[in-house]
């Protein structure tokens, strides 16, 4: 008997649980992995926006909120993402590898994303919307930062990965 892992799974509740017995990433994780992989999400969901019939301001605000230095954090946050999408059973060591160290991807891309919109936005420039929307980015990116590498629930779940021949 593992007694860290038996205090683990005694402090979360059933419904915490995925089929395969592993601790279901809550919503602030999945919040954490859109939003820094939003350089390569973003498109899609653009893509997907125009063929629905979404109206075209809101395509268009989309549009402006995407850059391209968004790219390397979004892809290194996206990596994580796969690996959520593909965490079963029957996934490939190189998914398991890839979830096991998923804390460290997803604090390299907001470390990454937040050094590259302070860098990119003037400390004592005129207050405009553009500059705004730089700041509130900081802000999230530190924010995810911080609850990526200190939260319990993040570290707790990106330590399982369902077992071989699972339910």
């Amino acid at each position: 008997m593992d007694p860290v892992n038996d205090d683990m799974h005694r402090s979360y509740s059933e419904s915490s649980y995925d089929g395969y017995l592993c601790l279901k990433p809550p919503l602030l994780l999945w919040l954490a992995m859109l939003y820094l992989s939003r350089g390569l999400t973003l498109p899609i969901v653009m893509a997907i926006a125009s063929f629905s019939g979404v109206d075209e301001r809101a395509i268009s605000f989309c549009r402006a909120a995407w850059s391209v230095r968004e790219l390397v954090p979004s892809g290194i946050a996206a990596i994580v993402l796969y690996a959520l999408v593909r965490r079963a059973p029957a996934a490939p060591a190189s998914v398991r590898w890839i979830w096991a160290n998923g804390r460290v991807f997803l604090c390299l891309a907001a470390l990454i994303d937040l050094t590259q919109t302070l860098v990119a936005t003037p400390p004592f420039a005129p207050l405009s919307d553009q500059a705004m929307g730089s700041w509130a980015a900081a802000a999230a990116d530190a924010y995810f930062l911080l609850y990526v590498a200190a939260a319990r629930r993040v570290r707790d779940t990106l330590a399982e990965f369902p077992l071989f021949g699972g339910s």
